[in-house]
Parts: C-alpha cells; structure tokens; sequence
C-alpha cells in the first residue's frame, strides 16, 4: 500500500473508529513523532477571495515531515505513540509559515552584523555597522573608518554599512551621501593598502543599493568581474572619478562575487545562518531570483545538499546583462530548458521561472501644482521601461513563454512595463496556439505592485491568470509622495489589494528589504499590518478603499503564495499531506488589536516537521534547547 493510500486510510479511521481501533492501526502505520496540542491552530486550508479561513482545530499530529492529521485534543492524542513527543502550547496560535512572493536573504546577509560578524574573520575583511540616526552615523563614519582600516591587513578587504532604519524619509537629503559627504579621494587616502566598500543598508525604498569604492577595490572589481558584468555597472568609467557604483547590480557584484570569490565557504555559512534568522521572522518560503551570479546559486545548493536549509526557496533566472539576453537566448537549448523547468527540484530548493527587472515609468500625468524642488516618486510619461517590443529582453522572454515557459515578476515599477509584459504574454501563447486555459495555467506573475495595476489592466490580469506580489514598504514609505505627485487617482496604483482581491486575483507578501539586520527593526506583521490599515510612514490612511482584512491580509502571506511558488498541494496551509511548515505565536493574529500586530512574537518554527527556531521562555516551557540563529546570535528573540 502507498504512504498516500495509508494515510488516508488513517485519516479516515480517526473520523470513524474508537480510539483503542486508533492507536492499533498507528501503531501498525507509523505514530506521529510529533503532536502540538492545546492550541489554536488556524489551518488557512480556504484558498477562496473571502475572509473565511477553514477549520481553526486544537491539535495536529507530524509523522516524516508532513501532517499527519488535525483535529482536537482527544482525535490527536488517540493516535499517539510511545515515542511521540508531545508538545503543549497552552492555547497559543499557530500559523502556516509565511511564504514571501519576492525577498533575497543572499543580498540581505551581507547587511546584517550579528551573522557576518560571525562567519567573517578578519584575514578576510574587516567590517564596520554603523547604527543610529542617519546624521549621526555619518559623523561616526572618519573615525570608524580610520580604525578598521589600522585592524585591516594590507590587502583585505574594509567595509562599512550605514544601518539606516525604514522610518527614514526617502527624500532625505542625508541619504545622498556617496560622492558628497563622502568622496573617493577621501577613502583613496585613508586607505592606500586596501580595497575599501562603504555602503547604506537599503531599507529606505528611495534609495538603490548605491555604494562607494576607493581605487584599489575599482581595480579588483576589474580583474574579477566579466565584462558583460561590468558593462551593467553604472558607468564604471565615473566610478574611477568620484567613487561612486550605483545600481544593485553594482553592490551584489562587488561583495557576492568579487569579496567572496575564494571563499564561497564563508558566504555559504552566513548565508545558512540568515536563512535560519529568516525563520525565526516566521518565513519557511521564499521565492527570489538568483541572477546570474554563481557564487549565489553554489551558496544554496551546498545548503540544500547539506540539509541545512532553515527556509524552503523557489527560485528564478533573470535581472541578467543585456549582454546575455542578446547572446544566450539564441541557444534553443537554453530556451527548452528554461521552458520546461518550473516545478524541478526539490522540496528545499526549486524553479519557478524566469524573468527581468522592469523600467519605473508611469503613464499619469504628474499634478501641475506639485513642489517642483522635488524629485517625482516615479517618472511620469515620456520615459522608457525594460520589456519595449522588439529589445534583447522582449525577444527573449518572447522564446520562452512561447515555448511553454513561465514568466515571472521581478521588479515591475510603473505601468508601462506591465503594459508590454502583458502584450508578451499574450503575442508569445497566442503565437504557440494556446488555449487560454493553458495561458492560465502558467500563472505568470509581476511583482511590486508599484505604480500598477491600472483599473484597465486588472481584468487582463485576471483573464490570463496571473497572480501577482506586493511590497508593502510602498504603502509605508512611498505613498505621501505619490499623492503629492499624482494625487488620489495614484493611490488605487500603488499596492491596491483589495482591488485584486475583489477581481478574484490572488496577490501575495514580498518583503524585499533586509528585517533581519536591524535588531529593533520592523517585523513581517507589521508588514503584513500594513495592507491592513494603510497607515503611511506620516501617520496618516491613504487609498482607505484598498484596506483589507486581517483575513485576507494572512492568505496574502500564506496560501496564495503558495499558488505563486507552484506548491499549493504542499504549501500554504495547515492541513493532511502538507509539508509540516508552522509557526507558533505569542499573541492570536485573530484577535491582536491592529495598532498592536507589529508586536506579534513568533516563539517557534518548524520546517517539515523540524523545530529551526524556538524562543528560550517557550523552550523551558517544553522542557527543551532554545535553538536558531536569531536566538544563537543574540537577536531579540533571545530574549522572548
């Protein structure tokens, strides 16, 4: 008999049989190893565009990493063993771990101290993390700098990060510090003897990954990175002048690639350890894109192979040189492959799609009454975005969804991208004869919901079946700014929510900055609190009509993205079958006052059964070891 066949058969006598029956035919088909009871469990098992969430049980019993059963106390306990470990959560919550439509721990790591001060010894680079108000940290920088470049060895590597916080306002003018307060004759002179990076955390929306180099890490970057790679760079040829390497691609070049090239081992562990931190936040999936750097893509198969991976990953190809775009998608090979990927992998580790950042342009006119003195949130009409009809980017996506293939969302911005992904969609599957139930069964997605959908392409969205991600940050940081620039007309274009939810189109969380590194910084609920409230970094609701409920706003981080990552039979909710992914609460999501739900605490973990993250206060409930890297390392869920 199957394992599928005995556990339904299992399920079945729970529901059917007295418990003595129950405990024979456990003990014939395997006990659950373990048992969480006396709790509310909120399986999340109502996939629907309503507030309804399926059945709230007490108990749930794991056997081999999936769910055996849910159900009470007493059904859970009837099927217990003699070696089945019981664990009383004395009425606390339980959640489906949180599923993320769109982040990159791989680039967030780098920014997060308590793990690479870890890891990283200082034969290989020294590091500095700079912490407070934004002013502050900027007046600490010569001092700061000068004493890690005394620690620093001829040759290695001297990095500095300013930590900004995510209530700094993106139009600060203190966060344009690269070139400005700081230059590159300042850091060539501090340091004739070593590569030096300094870099902002970029948590402030506004902001790219914009960083700074001396000439010696100029020069490295040269002699390590390809030249379709430098090509990417923004203008390297003024970077030689005033220090100045904007763009991510820049920054994920230089310490991916460049810093850790000889020690992928290094990077391989730190990024182990940030998973785990991850986990201990309630993320148990991710989906991400891997670029095209190979030092990323070695880091998480050395995990997955190892079986240390603390968080599950779904990841996608693109955010690639134009270079590649002309040049790589003329092999049909790679286009077969990409084609017919989706879905390959394993239960830790596998692909969802491929893709491309898109352009920041909006086809709104901007306000005439506007403050001219300043920038625009996202430029108006008249600019070009990334996917133009007939461009390197365009053929090639072009070749794959025409084969079959799913496209995916990278970093849409503005609605003219969406415009021209959408026309993609469409030429690509009408030019392969498709049906539009096999269009649709592509679920191709965009991400960020950042100046789109407009009202018009919401029903196209919905025809072809897409299901789309959010950054939430947006509504947070950006949303003032769009109703200066824009008005109200903008605010149903920048994170609308509800708007999808009502057109039946599921949507879900990308967290997309680095929570992890900042041990008093925000959590994914207040994440998620905030497509609850709409409340902006200024206090104040705006585009009150895209509100949802803390309902919707938990399937938003939970079952639609499972939909997104193509594991909806094993992802998302709590239920017979599923992967055992949970997490433990110390406060009821239902019931927590929405001013309050950022104070939500997750207490414990598990991935497939296996506890990755548990708070000391509830280890010594369970008579166990506290364990994660965010309790190990001295985050503050050491202190829960």
């Amino acid at each position: 008999m199957s394992t599928i066949a005995k556990l339904f058969l299992l399920t079945c006598c729970v529901a059917s049989v007295a418990n003595g029956q129950q405990r024979d035919i456990a003990a014939i088909l395997g006990y659950p190893q373990t048992i969480l009871y006396n709790a509310k469990i909120v399986t999340v098992a109502d996939s629907s565009f309503t507030s309804e969430l399926g059945p709230i049980a007490q108990s749930m019993a794991i056997r081999d990493g999936k769910i055996l059963a849910v159900g009470s106390d007493a059904e859970m306990d009837a099927l217990a063993g003699p070696q089945t470990q019981k664990l009383d959560l004395k009425g606390r919550t339980v959640l489906p771990g949180l599923i993320a439509v769109h982040n990159h721990p791989h680039d967030w790591v780098h920014s997060s101290p308590k793990i690479m001060q870890k890891v990283i010894p200082e034969d290989v680079m020294v590091q500095r993390f700079l912490f407070g108000p934004p002013q502050q940290q900027l007046e600490q920088f010569p001092k700061v700098l000068e004493e890690a470049i005394r620690a620093a060895k001829p040759g290695v590597w001297v990095k500095i990060i300013f930590l900004w916080d995510i209530d700094v306002h993106p139009e600060d003018p203190i966060i344009a510090w690269p070139g400005k307060t700081i230059t590159k004759q300042q850091l060539d002179q501090a340091a004739p003897n070593n590569p030096v990076l300094v870099r902002s955390r970029p948590t402030v929306l506004a902001q790219a990954n914009t960083a700074m180099l001396n000439q010696n890490a100029i020069d490295l970057v040269r002699k390590v990175a390809i030249p379709e790679e430098l090509a990417e760079v923004d203008n390297l040829v003024n970077t030689e002048k005033n220090g100045v390497i904007g763009g991510v691609a820049a920054t994920r070049l230089v310490e991916t690639e460049v810093i850790f090239k000889n020690r992928v081992d290094l990077y391989t562990e730190a990024l182990k350890y940030d998973l785990s931190w991850w986990a201990g936040l309630g993320q148990t999936t991710f989906a991400t894109f891997l670029y095209h750097h190979g030092n990323v893509l070695r880091s998480y198969r050395n995990l997955e192979r190892s079986g240390e991976m603390s968080s599950r990953l779904a990841w996608g190809w693109g955010e690639l040189p134009d270079a590649f775009w002309k040049n790589d998608f003329q092999d049909p090979f790679l286009v077969a492959d990409l084609a017919t990927r989706q879905g390959q992998g394993s239960d830790y580790m596998w692909y969802y799609g491929t893709g491309q950042i898109g352009g920041g342009c909006v086809s709104m006119e901007p306000l005439p009454n506007r403050p001219q003195d300043k920038p625009l949130v996202m430029r108006g009409p008249g600019c070009e975005g990334s996917y133009g009809r007939g461009g390197a980017v365009w053929d090639g996506l072009y070749k794959v969804v025409r084969e079959g293939g799913r496209l995916i969302g990278s970093h849409q911005s503005g609605d003219v991208d969406i415009d021209r992904i959408l026309a993609l969609i469409v030429a690509a599957s009408r030019d392969a004869g498709m049906t539009k139930e096999e269009i649709r069964s592509k679920r191709h997605t965009a991400d960020h919901m950042d100046g789109w959908p407009r009202p018009d392409q919401v029903p196209i969205l919905k025809d072809l079946g897409m299901i789309v991600g959010g950054t939430n940050l947006f509504i947070y940081q950006d949303l003032p700014q769009w109703m200066r620039d824009y008005g109200e007309k903008a605010l149903d274009r920048v994170v609308p929510r509800k708007r999808l939810i009502e057109a039946g189109i599921m949507n879900g969380i990308e967290i997309d900055k680095p929570y992890e590194a900042n041990p008093n910084g925000p959590t994914i609920f207040n994440y998620i609190s905030w497509s609850i409230t709409r409340q902006a970094q200024d206090g104040k609701v705006y585009g009150q009509n895209n509100q949802i409920s803390r309902q919707e706003a938990l399937k938003t981080a939970t079952i639609w993205p499972a939909y997104y990552v193509l594991k909806e039979n094993v992802l998302g909710s709590l239920e017979w079958g599923k992967l055992a992914d949970f997490i433990v609460l110390d406060k009821d999501y239902l019931t927590v006052p929405e001013d309050q739900m950022g104070s939500i605490r997750v207490l414990m973990t598990g991935v497939g059964g296996k506890i990755v993250h548990l708070v000391p206060s509830l280890a010594r409930e369970l008579g166990m070891q506290p364990r994660g890297a965010a309790v190990e390392l001295g985050g503050p869920q050491a202190g829960y």
